[in-house]
């Protein structure tokens, strides 16, 4: 009986070790959400740019505007394609228009905050809303971060509407933890930034050129020879 005693006695206390050092890393782990949390809600973000970057045309439109004019005859589609495009008409998505998005995070804290998912999207007026896809950042440290975002608007009707914007609409939600792999803390936000006018007018114009240099100022050149 006294061994058996003993070994009870033993395996209690191994037990109670384990149950022990299992409540302080949960103690630990509860402590670092808070603290990730705590820094996570005084991280203010902020709107900061909005660039025109480029153009990617599907590679079946630019097949149809460079063979177009292979034939005996012009491709009838070709033709139509380059003649609603020289009066501003689009009538199918033609590609998309990339654009850089600049955010602030400013961390008011002492501790960096490492980004586990940022999913957030961007709403042009009520034209088009599309998802912001993050470039490289991957932690927020003390002070001032810039976040690097890439957002591709569809080559559609709503190309040339874009002079009618008035405000861009920034909202998703941004899951960090102190540590990388860390116990996640989440947080939704929503920016909302009023454009000027000559803005989106500059935007615009920046885009429809680029799109006429690829597909209509290509045609003509290629009726001038």
């Amino acid at each position: 009986m006294k061994t058996k005693f003993s070994r009870f006695a033993l395996s209690f206390a191994v037990a109670g070790a384990f149950a022990l050092v299992a409540t302080t890393f949960t103690g630990c782990s509860f402590i670092k959400k808070l603290q990730a949390a705590k820094v996570l809600i005084e991280t203010k973000m902020e709107y900061k740019d909005l660039t025109f970057d480029n153009v990617d045309v599907y590679d079946d439109v630019m097949e149809l505007v460079n063979n177009g004019m292979d034939g005996f005859l012009p491709n009838p589609k070709a033709v139509m394609l380059v003649k609603d495009l020289s009066q501003n008409i689009i009538n199918k998505n033609l590609g998309n228009a990339n654009f850089d998005v600049y955010l602030n995070a400013n961390n008011t804290g002492k501790d960096t905050l490492w980004i586990n998912k940022l999913q957030i999207e961007i709403k042009f007026d009520t034209l088009v809303t599309v998802p912001l896809t993050l470039k490289d950042t991957i932690r927020l440290a003390p002070g001032d971060n810039d976040l690097h975002f890439n957002a591709a608007f569809p080559l559609d009707a709503n190309v040339f509407k874009i002079n009618q914007i008035t405000y861009y609409g920034i909202a998703g939600f941004i899951d960090v933890s102190l540590t990388e792999g860390g116990e996640p803390v989440s947080q939704d936000f929503e920016i909302k930034r009023d454009v000027k006018p000559e803005d989106v007018e500059k935007l615009q114009n920046l885009v429809r050129d680029r799109l006429f240099d690829l597909l209509v100022n290509k045609w003509l050149g290629k009726i001038i020879k």
